[in-house]
């Protein structure tokens, strides 16, 4: 339910805020409700993976995509996540989500989640770097079909960072 709550919310929010490029870095603002604590007191782990499937549906908002992907009847299946934890968040704590995407190739789109406390902007808790691909009734929709159909334009992937690289194990599979 409260993942629902939040879903509305960003829907509505969005609707308010100022289009960005698909290049750009999407913020959400968010607070350690009750229901995100686990047994230890600090946000479950789960609530983080919840959270970034809202903020992918944000940045796909407020870049002016998610039309498309409704019209195309699409879906956005998650393929990988890599999380890295450092620090916990607290019941009741404020913190932002970051959300943008650092590269796509053929078939994947690449995101960088990253997780920040009000508090302590210059620090992130959590980082993860999730791939999803885009699903129509005939299956694997390609990027170079997604891309200029979702920004109505021919876009350039963000370049392939090392990090990402190592992360995915892309040259391993190349």
């Amino acid at each position: 339910m409260l993942a629902l709550l939040r879903l509305l919310k960003t829907f509505v929010r969005a609707a308010r805020l100022p289009t960005l490029d698909p290049h750009a870095t999407c913020v959400t603002r968010w607070r350690v409700l009750p229901g995100d604590i686990d047994a230890f007191g600090h946000m479950n782990n789960g609530r983080y993976q919840s959270l970034m499937d809202i903020a992918r549906i944000d940045f796909l908002l407020r870049c002016d995509l998610f039309r498309g992907v409704v019209r195309n009847r699409w879906v956005a299946p998650v393929g990988q996540a890599h999380i890295h934890y450092r620090r916990s968040l607290k019941p009741f704590e404020r913190f932002e989500l970051h959300t943008r995407i650092v590269h796509w190739d053929e078939r994947w789109f690449y995101f960088q989640h990253e997780f920040y406390r009000s508090s302590d902007p210059g620090r992130p808790v959590c980082t993860a770097y999730v791939t999803t691909l885009f699903m129509g009734r005939k299956g694997v929709v390609g990027t170079d079909e997604v891309v200029p159909a979702l920004a109505g334009r021919p876009l350039a992937p963000p370049p392939l960072g090392p990090d990402v690289r190592a992360i995915f194990r892309l040259d391993a599979a190349a």
